[in-house]
């Protein structure tokens, strides 16, 4: 294997790294997005309730 295949190989990885990555923070933006949504949910749920002194 020459220097260039060598340099092109890991231009490969590092690209293929870089995709997944990228697909990686879209999944964890999405289950930050419903986690939000949740616990706003949660939270007027919970206002809307009576609550009754303890």
């Amino acid at each position: 294997m020459t220097q260039e295949e060598k340099l092109d190989a890991l231009l490969e990885n590092v690209a293929a790294i870089k995709a997944q990555l990228d697909k990686q923070d879209e999944q964890i933006e999405y289950i930050v997005g419903r986690l939000n949504h949740m616990r706003d949910k949660a939270h007027s749920e919970r206002e809307s309730k009576t609550a009754w002194p303890k």
